[in-house]
């Protein structure tokens, strides 16, 4: 008998508190995408999600834990929105990927403002999955172009790289989209062709070398 076979469906009790869960998280990510994290309380999310004030704990815990939760389900709606792809050129897949990463933020404007770019407030476990975002995004980069994200010059310079975007994205959407994503795509493939110079001025390397070549 296989495991799926022996699985007991859920009861209507954890079908309840699942889609109670859902409201919750549902409401936290409206609130939390149009104010700051202090100035929502739990009883504007409980009120929102239509349950009892006391279910928020129970299921999250606290408002501390839900505000990460939602910094955790906003990142993987952004990355299922930005998954990278396996054919082309670099630079086409880099278009590609920043392309829809800016598409995802423009249809997304108030948790972008306020929970991605931003960066998480309120929690360290908000705060380290926010990181553990970027990070990722990095690295992401740096083994489409076939290098160490832990050599330390090029650390240096592609988490300065990254830093950028963010706040490049964040002034882009507070001016209202001032230019097209197809030229601020333009801008950061160049901007990320000057970091990998850079860190090839600081540590040369026949890897940043080749980098380069394909950046181009």
């Amino acid at each position: 008998m296989t495991t799926s076979e022996t699985e007991k469906p859920p009861t209507r009790r954890q079908m309840a508190a699942q889609e109670t869960r859902q409201k919750l998280l549902r409401a936290a990510l409206e609130h939390f995408s149009q104010r700051s994290y202090g100035e929502v309380t739990v009883g504007d999310i409980a009120r929102t999600a239509g349950v009892a004030h006391g279910l928020l704990s129970h299921h999250f815990k606290g408002k501390e834990a839900l505000y990460a939760e939602v910094v955790r389900e906003v990142d993987r709606q952004l990355r299922a929105a930005t998954a990278w792809d396996s054919e082309g050129p670099v630079v086409e897949r880099l278009r590609r990927h920043f392309t829809a990463h800016l598409r995802f933020l423009a249809a997304n404007e108030g948790a972008a403002l306020n929970l991605i770019l931003r960066g998480a407030q309120g929690t360290d476990v908000a705060s380290a999955a926010f990181e553990a975002t970027r990070e990722e995004g990095v690295r992401a980069i740096c083994a489409l172009l076939g290098l160490d994200a832990d050599e330390p010059g090029l650390q240096l310079c592609i988490r300065g790289f990254a830093a950028a975007c963010d706040e490049m994205s964040l002034l882009w959407l507070r001016n209202g989209r001032p230019v097209g994503i197809a030229a601020l795509v333009d801008a950061w493939i160049t901007l990320l062709e000057g970091t990998v110079r850079a860190a090839y001025g600081l540590s040369p390397s026949p890897e940043l070398r080749k980098a380069l070549d394909a950046l181009s």
